[in-house]
């Protein structure tokens, strides 16, 4: 910026004789004065090229400039991006904490003796309840013998009918089961939950339907339903638990 002004002072000094020499040239015409007209001539002539110079330099300048001020705004852009990334990276290094740490609460620590699948199923469905505010939750387990998956353990579960086996592929819980994909569902039909409690019947309108998969093999299946949206810390979550729980189920049906 210093060296633009400079320029442009040059310049306003150059014009300012250059426009003097014009004017004592027109005079020594008017007047007859040779000598001087060129004296003035050879003046202007030489102040033209002065000033063209002076306007050449100034424009590499005001370039110079340019591509300087590009260069801050590229590395300022730089900086915030790598504040950016370096945000998002703690960002998701304190949610992998988090998550571990109500993994922690969820999965039974090591040793811990259950009677049954079922036990354990339902001890994990109260622990989830107790970390995500699920409101209702069921776990369905794969029987070698038939190929369908039974009911294993239940979470605050209410209707007049017990929930039906399945088999690999049939219903929303047998088609994620086979395509071992999580259904995350945020706008599930009226009554296809039902929840029971002092205040009456309810029905929450976002359900989580995810395979445990052990040995590439979909072992069971665990539905989490609740009042609020599940996020994808949620969806995460809830993989890390099944696939604890994949490791568990088969020790105990071992």
């Amino acid at each position: 910026m210093n060296r633009t002004n400079k320029y442009v002072s040059r310049g306003v000094w150059f014009f300012a004789f250059l426009t003097l020499s014009i004017l004592v040239t027109i005079y020594a015409v008017q007047t007859d004065m040779t000598v001087l007209f060129f004296v003035c001539v050879i003046a202007a002539i030489i102040l033209s090229l002065g000033l063209l110079i002076l306007l050449m330099q100034a424009n590499k300048a005001l370039e110079a400039s340019e591509q300087e001020i590009m260069l801050m705004k590229q590395r300022e852009n730089a900086h915030l991006q790598h504040e950016q990334q370096t945000s998002n990276i703690n960002w998701q290094h304190q949610e992998v904490f988090r998550i571990d740490e109500m993994l922690a609460k969820i999965i039974p620590a090591a040793g811990t003796h259950f009677d049954s699948v079922a036990a354990f199923t339902e001890k994990v469905l109260q622990n989830i309840a107790k970390e995500l505010n699920i409101v209702q939750g069921l776990v369905f387990i794969l029987n070698d013998s038939d190929q369908l998956f039974h009911l294993s353990g239940e979470y605050a579960y209410y209707s007049e009918n017990h929930p039906r086996s399945f088999p690999l592929g049939e219903t929303l819980s047998g088609q994620a089961a086979k395509n071992q994909k999580l259904l995350n569902l945020k706008d599930i039909p009226e009554g296809y939950v039902t929840v029971i409690s002092g205040l009456g019947k309810s029905t929450p309108r976002h359900l989580i339907i995810a395979p445990i998969i052990h040995n590439d093999v979909t072992v069971g299946v665990i539905e989490l339903a609740s009042f609020k949206p599940f996020g994808e810390n949620e969806e995460l979550l809830v993989q890390k638990i099944n696939e604890s729980m994949a490791n568990l189920l088969n020790e105990l049906r071992s």
